[in-house]
């Protein structure tokens, strides 16, 4: 059975140059750009990262961000997550923080290794209240990303090919390196979404109704648990908790009561 796409997207660094998004409103579902790479030092944040962020937020682009690793240890993880916060700081993201792991240094320090490392940067993205995920291709989540815990997280999948053929799940697939957009001088990456980042539809099928609501009051007894993006769309009012207010508002939504 096909997966329903939920949004089409983009991803972007300071690879693309200077991007004129007003182009871009209303022909893409969101767009996530590269913060940086590596520690937390300013000369490794990306060239772009202050004008792609503006011209997302100025254009009611749904954005989210990733950062490209060099952590070979948990320390340096640390740094990474820290040059993330740094960045974003103040900044309300839609999508997740998702940790770029292809680096081929990082890849020869083994699963269990690549494991502490991106739960270490998860951990601190998390406790500052963003969702994370993963970003990486068909070989290493096959390999390498394998421990079942990348599954209760935002997987973001990279197979360039007619379709998906990494049996494992994904929310996220970036289909192609090489397509055309105006706005974006050049080739840009295209990404299929098939999770939901509207806030309050905590089901997960891109729509808000009175479902949502059920399971919203469900978490918020302790008698369902969410993870990922679903947990960050059951906080439908941005407080901070799932309570039964984000199931009420999320009921006045469906009715047509709210706006």
């Amino acid at each position: 059975m096909s997966k329903k796409i939920l949004g089409e997207g983009i991803d972007v660094s300071y690879a693309q140059g200077r991007i004129d998004w007003t182009k871009l409103r209303g022909k893409i579902d969101f767009a996530i750009i590269r913060c940086g790479f590596g520690g937390n030092y300013t000369n490794q944040d990306d060239s772009q990262w202050l004008n792609n962020i503006r011209g997302c937020k100025e254009n009611s682009i749904p954005v989210g961000i990733y950062l490209y690793s060099y952590a070979t240890t948990t320390e340096k993880a640390k740094s990474e997550a820290e040059h993330v916060l740094r960045l974003i700081k103040g900044i309300d993201l839609d999508l997740p923080v998702f940790l770029d792991l292809e680096e081929e240094q990082i890849r020869r320090l083994g699963k269990a290794r690549i494991l502490e490392i991106a739960k270490t940067f998860c951990e601190i993205i998390e406790k500052a209240g963003y969702t994370y995920g993963t970003y990486s291709n068909k070989t290493w989540f096959t390999d390498y990303l394998t421990d079942a815990w990348y599954n209760t997280k935002v997987k973001w999948l990279a197979q360039y090919y007619k379709e998906v053929t990494y049996k494992g799940s994904y929310d996220i697939w970036q289909y192609t390196s090489t397509a055309r957009i105006d706005g974006i001088n050049g080739n840009v990456d295209f990404n299929r979404c098939y999770i939901s980042f509207i806030r309050g539809d905590a089901d997960g099928d891109g729509e808000i109704t009175a479902a949502d609501s059920r399971v919203i009051l469900r978490a918020s007894a302790g008698l369902e648990k969410l993870q990922g993006q679903n947990l960050k769309n059951a906080d439908a009012d941005g407080d901070g908790k799932i309570t039964a207010a984000d199931a009420r508002k999320v009921l006045r939504e469906s009715a047509g009561l709210d706006n």
